[in-house]
């Protein structure tokens, strides 16, 4: 990265107004222009898109696009230099091989950071609870979805719970005390995600929730709270330390209900071999 901006600022006396505008804004929004086009820049800025293209190709590069994904690669190096401290990568590690120590080491550091206390009394409530519901931001569903599969097959009585669906208002209204919000907030919250879980605090129901950092907006309205880092390379959020958070969670369930799971995952094998379902 330090090369690029070595670059920009030996060119800036020789910009144009408006190409100076342009490298202005790389100064200080290098994300912005590594993942916006040419149209959005200029219109940032208030110059064409010619404008814009123009620039790039004054740095020496083809056009607009190969400065951007030189940039972005830049980005995504430089992240993960930073992240990488205490483990610098070896200097003949590929591009994929340093992506991959990156997920390696946010699983190294959930291991340092991880509260087993708290995770125990995760497990206790997922166990005592009458009904489980599992919710979270749009973008982390896809999460949601799959650890509530999990519960659903081996503890029975879990739901997801989707906001603005016919379902989601009759679940609100029969939440209570003796029932469970496990929910996941990550980067971007959604005002809906934050609305659902302090109704589920007003109505008493107990709320579990997974999240990035302490200070989380979701942490407030939380019984029990679970930190753990997202990786972010190239604007792609990885959630390969929270699959294995939730993995550790799981594990702990099986072995504290482990006589309730072991039948309920035995009946489930017994209607997958009715229904001839795998090869």
């Amino acid at each position: 990265m330090q090369d690029l901006l070595r670059n920009v600022s030996a060119s800036y006396n020789d910009f144009s107004s408006g190409q100076k505008k342009i490298a202005d804004l790389f100064f200080h929004e290098p994300i912005f222009i590594a993942f916006s086009s040419a149209l959005e820049v200029g219109r940032r800025v208030q110059v064409s898109e010619s404008t814009v293209i123009r620039w790039t190709q004054k740095l020496g590069y083809k056009g607009y696009t190969e400065f951007q994904h030189t940039l972005q690669r830049k980005l995504a190096e430089e992240r993960l230099d930073n992240a990488q401290q205490e483990q610098p990568a070896a200097a003949d590690q590929s591009f994929l091989e340093n992506l991959l120590d990156a997920d390696i080491t946010s699983i190294l550091k959930l291991k340092q950071t991880i509260n087993e206390e708290s995770l125990l009394q995760v497990v206790d409530r997922i166990s005592q609870s009458d009904q489980r519901y599992v919710t979270g931001n749009f973008f982390d569903f896809g999460l949601a979805e799959w650890f509530g599969g999990w519960l659903g097959s081996a503890l029975g009585n879990t739901a997801m719970m989707q906001p603005g669906t016919a379902a989601y208002y009759g679940q609100m209204a029969e939440l209570g005390p003796h029932d469970t919000i496990i929910a996941f907030a990550f980067p971007r919250y959604t005002r809906t995600l934050m609305d659902t879980l302090e109704q589920a605090k007003r109505k008493g129901a107990k709320v579990i929730v997974l999240t990035d950092k302490e200070e989380s907006p979701a942490a407030k309205s939380a019984d029990i709270v679970l930190t753990v880092s997202v990786n972010a390379n190239l604007n792609i959020d990885s959630y390969t330390a929270v699959h294995a958070l939730l993995t550790s969670v799981m594990r702990f369930v099986y072995v504290k209900e482990h006589a309730k799971v072991k039948e309920k995952l035995a009946r489930l094998e017994t209607a997958y071999t009715d229904q001839d379902i795998f090869i």
